[in-house]
């Protein structure tokens, strides 16, 4: 028995390091194991073998592919390399790995009693003790937690556990546990995902697939269905963790959403060449090179480009999207590109139907035809096809509309146009520069703002001055994020003043034809 087989056997004989480490049954395997051949043995024919359990489960478990309306696949087959040795153990042979077992048995107590086998070969004093180069997992930024495994990682889905296994013949003195919501917002509850770095190879599950490309395993959870969201926690940190690997990685998606893969199927295939894995339903013990547990973020609707790897900015993220989608990689606004000199600069006008409506909807068209566009009224929809929607965004020159998750339509506007930004009453302007303006900008989109008055909430009429609501909106937020949330973004709608707002038309024109 090696030497590392010692050390593993003594470690797990007060706790197994895996999957089944609650269970106390090693001590029984070599009695059930007896049984079963015994049985097996009297039982079936002389020519009876018994297959040995090369990996956890006991059969393949298939992952189904995406497939777009028209038929097409969501993403390409995984190339992967299938065990193909699953070996025959014949009955006397397993009686053999018994008295194997047994005798190992033996060994491992003289261990424990002190027996000094140092000059044995391969004795746990000779043993060599490698620590992985870096720490796994790192849990001291804010916004995320997030695990980088290089050398030998397994992962097991259904089980929701990752493994770093030490190289053979070492142990691994820093072995340890990290469980955590492999998402973008560590804040936000996702289902939990277990990286384990073991002490030894002997402690891992066996491979049933085994893959030559890196992967990342992510949580979709409840960061989806808020158009903001899609993009700021889920599609930008995705291109910041895989886009350096120009599609040969393989995503493994816990919390699944199958309608998110398929409206966003394009950026998916676009940013990987593989089959994407139901995580929580996989149950092969899939070996890579690489993986990446969690995802890494930044900043709202933003890219460091000192944080990536290849220094990717927002606005390649956005060129990135154009590409994804198929529009036309302009970098100017179609009403500079046209040669009609009759052509008029195009608006979209976002007309939220929940909280912060225009309630003066139909004026606000009125009066920014008067300026001089050509006006798109639109009320976005959350199961919208995003697909042929971007290319309506793409013919338009400006993107108007109260601060809200429509304006991340910003994603598909050609270089050079503009947002104007409606800002709600109640002091949300940081959170509209933060969320939208900044992001504009990074992407050399130009951007207005145009805060409201009292006067042009709903809240004015059902508050009134005296209230703090409307005299003292910093002693709200000073209440805590929810009181802010509860007035300034679900209960107000806006009414605009025009005359108010007309300066803004006019400044949007100039900044049109410069």
């Amino acid at each position: 028995m090696s030497h590392i087989s010692k050390i593993v056997e003594m470690k797990n004989l007060k706790n197994m390091n895996w999957i089944f480490s609650e269970k106390r049954f090693v001590s029984l395997a070599p009695f059930l194991v007896f049984v079963l051949v015994i049985v097996a043995f009297f039982t079936l024919p002389d020519q009876f073998t018994l297959r040995a359990f090369n990996s956890l489960s006991g059969e393949q478990y298939i992952n189904g592919t995406y497939m777009r309306d028209d038929g097409e696949r969501l993403t390409e087959p995984v190339k992967e390399t299938k065990r193909e040795d699953r070996q025959q153990t014949t009955w006397q042979e397993v009686n053999e790995i018994v008295q194997k077992h047994n005798s190992s048995e033996i060994n491992r107590s003289n261990e424990y009693n002190g027996t000094d086998n140092s000059h044995v070969a391969g004795s746990p004093k000779n043993v060599i003790e490698q620590t992985p180069p870096k720490p796994i997992c790192d849990n001291s930024n804010w916004r995320y937690e997030a695990c980088d495994i290089t050398g030998d990682a397994r992962t097991f889905g259904i089980f929701s556990t990752v493994f770093y296994v030490p190289p053979p013949q070492t142990i691994n003195p820093a072995a340890q546990n990290w469980t955590f919501g492999p998402q973008s917002r560590r804040a936000v509850q996702a289902k939990n995902v277990t990286v384990k770095s073991l002490f030894s190879s002997l402690e891992s599950p066996p491979c049933s697939i085994k893959n030559n490309m890196p992967a990342i395993v992510f949580a979709l959870g409840c960061l989806t269905g808020n158009l903001w969201h899609d993009f700021s926690d889920v599609l930008i940190p995705l291109f910041i963790n895989s886009r350096a690997f120009d599609g040969e990685v393989q995503f493994l998606i816990t919390d699944m959403h199958t309608w998110f893969l398929q409206k966003y199927h394009l950026v998916f295939k676009k940013l990987s060449r593989y089959e994407i894995i139901n995580f929580d339903m996989d149950s092969e013990v899939r070996c890579y090179p690489r993986v990446m547990v969690g995802l890494q973020s930044h900043k709202d609707l933003g890219i460091d480009p000192k944080r990536t790897p290849n220094g990717y900015n927002l606005f390649d993220f956005k060129m990135f999207i154009r590409d994804a989608f198929s529009l036309p990689p302009a970098f100017d606004i179609p009403f500079k590109l046209n040669t009609n000199p009759k052509r008029k600069p195009r608006v979209m006008l976002v007309l939220r139907n929940r909280s912060r409506r225009f309630m003066n909807g139909p004026e606000i068209v009125q009066a920014v035809q008067n300026s001089g566009f050509e006006v798109l009224p639109v009320e976005p929809t959350r199961d919208m096809n995003i697909t042929e929607f971007s290319r309506v965004v793409d013919s338009c020159d400006v993107l108007m509309g109260a601060h809200g998750a429509a304006l991340t339509n910003i994603m598909f506007l050609r270089t050079n146009a503009l947002m104007i930004q409606i800002v709600p009453y109640g002091k949300m302007e940081r959170d509209a520069d933060n969320f939208y303006s900044k992001p504009a900008a990074e992407m050399k989109l130009r951007h207005l703002e145009y805060s409201i008055s009292a006067e042009e909430t709903t809240l004015l009429e059902k508050y009134g001055w005296g209230n703090p609501v409307i005299s003292d909106p910093e002693s709200i937020h000073k209440q805590g994020w929810k009181a802010g949330m509860r007035y300034y973004w679900i209960e107000q709608d806006i009414k605009l003043n025009l005359t108010r707002f007309a300066p803004v038309l006019v400044k949007a024109r100039q900044l049109l034809r410069e």
